[in-house]
């Protein structure tokens, strides 16, 4: 039987796979040449399941309130998820400036590759099993994306008072199809992307602006190795007869930190091939590693 809009609410371990495979297939046919990217497909497949997870319906249970889609007949849902892969599709096209299909094309398009109905797409993905086995997981992803999206929009918020760098930021983020984010951007600070050629200096705002996004996510961020190198960065003295830098564990150990807490995070800094560290009382730092460190973000 064809998953449902109450199979996604009540029953998402089991109709995850169905809803991806669907997803999945319909995401190929609609983008024509982009058809085997599996970066484009991803990100058409990841708008949709995100917008059903938005909205409370997949896993939702009776924890959240109902919407629209739960009234509406299995067929009408299925209009719905294939209008939302079909126009993210179309969007992604746009941005890549390649050559949409005519409507005709993709209804021809359709009525070849649907014969079998919505249980015909329930096969293995190309690109292999499905990127989340349980609903549980693929949950506290897209929890962990949106709390992230959370601080980068405050970071890039910081952005207002440099007008140039911040256009930079917005046009990079309409290139890598964050329509979601661009959304609420647009919405909370009353913003338009500006339609004018780029700023002839634009890689150069970008790059300022990239440096700015960078301290400021490490800065908010809690995980112990990001604080860790962040202040590795912040408190380095630099040795004019060695002209190398070094930082005190007990300078790193400050506030919350122990240097027990300062010990776990050089060495998961020295695991990651970033610093040359071996238990001494300080931290020897050359301007490679700094550049590299100042880059270094991770999730929680």
């Amino acid at each position: 039987m064809p998953f449902t809009a109450h199979d996604l609410r009540y029953h998402p371990e089991q109709s995850y796979p169905l809803l991806y495979a669907y997803l999945h297939r319909n995401a190929q046919r609609y983008l024509g040449s982009l058809q085997y990217d599996a970066f484009e497909v991803d990100i058409v497949v990841g708008h949709v399941v995100e917008q059903l997870v938005r909205l409370g319906l997949f896993a939702g249970g009776d924890s959240s309130p109902k919407t629209a889609l739960d009234q509406l007949s299995d067929a009408q849902f299925y209009a719905f998820l294939n209008r939302s892969v079909h126009n993210k599709a179309i969007d992604r096209l746009r941005k890549k400036h390649i050559q949409i299909s005519t409507s005709a094309e993709l209804e021809s398009s359709e009525r070849d590759e649907s014969d079998d109905g919505p249980m015909g797409d329930a096969v293995t993905s190309l690109w292999g099993s499905t990127p989340f086995s349980t609903p549980e997981e693929i949950t506290v992803h897209l929890s962990s994306q949106l709390a992230l999206r959370d601080v980068l929009k405050h970071c890039i918020q910081q952005l207002q008072a440099a007008p140039n760098q911040l256009q930079a930021v917005l046009h990079e983020l309409s290139e890598y199809g964050a329509d979601d984010l661009l959304q609420v951007l647009a919405e909370d600070w009353h913003l338009s992307l500006s339609s004018d050629p780029l700023n002839p200096h634009n890689s150069q705002h970008k790059d300022h602006a990239h440096k700015k996004i960078r301290h400021c996510l490490q800065q908010k961020s809690s995980n112990l190795t990001v604080i860790v190198a962040l202040r590795l960065c912040e408190y380095k003295v630099l040795s004019h007869e060695t002209h190398e830098y070094t930082v005190d564990l007990q300078t790193l150990a400050q506030n919350d930190l122990s240097e027990e807490d300062v010990q776990v995070g050089l060495k998961e800094l020295v695991a990651e091939g970033l610093l040359s560290w071996h238990g001494e009382e300080g931290v020897h730092l050359n301007s490679a590693q700094i550049k590299r460190l100042t880059r270094y973000y991770k999730e929680e």
